[in-house]
């Protein structure tokens, strides 16, 4: 369990380094993305999906994604989706033993977080809410084998991340 939480974290540590964005980025003296989305479609979430699954989801449903890069690790193995623009991201992470997804990072732009946001809201548990300039808020589902979270990691974008509740 505790190898597994400690994976879950490290992942989350990665997925905030690669997307944020800091004052000397290139994008600084161009003009801010814009991605405003009328819908927004939840990445695959589904505990213990294997990665057939999730790339199966990903090639139908999430078009506007494309595959990025893999990552191997002794624990585990990752997969990185990114939107044209780079700064919207999906990093689903999965259990080395036996190629089962445990956490989804779904890096999205601010300009969309009200609908996210929203979304989330009307379909899980709100556990709690920050101040909204950090956009930090935590969901659950009924059961409570989901926990999701959301936090700004930059300027342009933030985090919606799904984590699985193991007992």
């Amino acid at each position: 369990m505790k190898k597994y939480f400690l994976t879950a974290i490290l992942s989350l540590l990665v997925a905030t380094v690669f997307t944020s964005c800091g004052d000397n980025d290139i994008i600084e003296g161009t003009e801010k993305p814009s991605s405003e989305l009328k819908v927004w479609v939840e990445p695959y979430h589904i505990k213990g999906a294997s990665l057939d699954e999730v790339t199966a989801y990903m090639s139908v449903t999430m078009m506007r994604y494309h595959f990025e890069a893999e990552n191997k690790t002794a624990d585990s193995f990752q997969l990185a989706y990114k939107t044209g623009n780079g700064n919207e991201a999906i990093l689903y992470s999965f259990l080395r033993s036996d190629s089962t997804l445990y956490s989804v990072i779904d890096t999205e732009l601010i300009s969309n977080s009200r609908l996210i946001i929203d979304y989330l809201k009307k379909h899980y548990t709100l556990v709690s809410a920050s101040d909204e300039p950090s956009y930090q808020y935590c969901f659950t589902t009924e059961d409570r084998s989901m926990v999701i979270t959301t936090m700004k990691v930059s300027d342009v974008c933030f985090n919606v991340n799904y984590s699985f509740v193991y007992s």
